[in-house]
């Protein structure tokens, strides 16, 4: 059994990996302070036990070694397990609570991203309407944009939208929604967006989920000519600022 310099060494060595998972993990994973010590404790727990293992606890350069391989591994696996049951749980309900709360400063809803209802066709125009309105979340507190959801909080789901996929799979969906963006919006813009997927009945629905920027991000139009156009959410609605708007807003905004 460990005694009490192990007990200190090993609980003390994961609340120490606890508190470093609380500061890399970035934003959307961020740990609470009570998660953080559970990652600590249950590690450590698991990490005494990994130390038995050892045949010299008496030696302290083993222990020490012992210590820190065992307090890793056990807050390492804690701190899997946490995120993953977190990531399984947050997307579950989460359309049907912002379908049934209403578009706002920060929820959208788009019926489809690519298919136009009314031409039965791909419309480059609904494409570039989601970049817009990932543009202007970006550009103000981040928000929430609903795929597969009519102006009227109906979910139609995406189905219509993947008939334009090679292969028709939420996969390739994910692919095409991050490519497009990152067109349209630029690389470095793809670290604040997420893209999910959640069954609403027997539908669909995709959940572009954006963080607010600690920058600018401008749009770019398709047809290789740089457009750098500005936009941001304003209410329930994304708003294309003019160069002199977007000056002001930006030293209100970003300092």
């Amino acid at each position: 059994m460990l005694d009490g310099l192990q007990f200190l060494l090993v609980l003390g060595g994961g609340l120490v990996l606890g508190l470093a998972a609380r500061l890399v993990l970035p934003g959307r994973q961020t740990l609470s302070w009570a998660e953080t010590i559970v990652v600590g404790i249950a590690g450590s727990g698991i990490g005494g036990l990994a130390i038995n293992l050892f045949q010299e606890p008496e030696n302290l350069f083993r222990l020490g070694l012992a210590t820190a391989i065992a307090g890793l591994g056990g807050s390492v696996l804690v701190l899997a397990g946490m995120l993953w049951w977190r990531s399984r749980n947050q997307v579950a309900h989460q359309a049907e609570d912002l379908i049934a709360a209403g578009e706002s400063e920060t929820v959208e809803f788009k019926q489809t991203a690519r298919h136009n209802i009314h031409t039965n066709d791909r419309d480059p125009k609904l494409e570039l309407v989601v970049a817009k309105t990932v543009a202007g979340f970006l550009n103000a507190r981040g928000g929430t944009l609903l795929i597969g959801v009519d102006d009227e909080g109906s979910v139609t789901g995406i189905e219509p939208d993947l008939r334009y996929l090679r292969q028709q799979d939420l996969d390739r969906y994910e692919l095409w929604m991050h490519d497009y963006l990152g067109q349209r919006l630029g690389a470095a813009a793809l670290a604040s967006i997420d893209v999910a997927f959640e069954s609403v009945g027997e539908h669909t629905v995709a959940l572009v989920r954006v963080e607010a920027s600690d920058r600018p991000v401008f749009l770019d139009e398709p047809g290789g000519t740089r457009s750098a156009d500005f936009y941001v959410r304003m209410g329930n609605s994304t708003r294309q600022l003019r160069t002199d708007e977007v000056l002001d807003y930006e030293k209100t905004r970003w300092g």
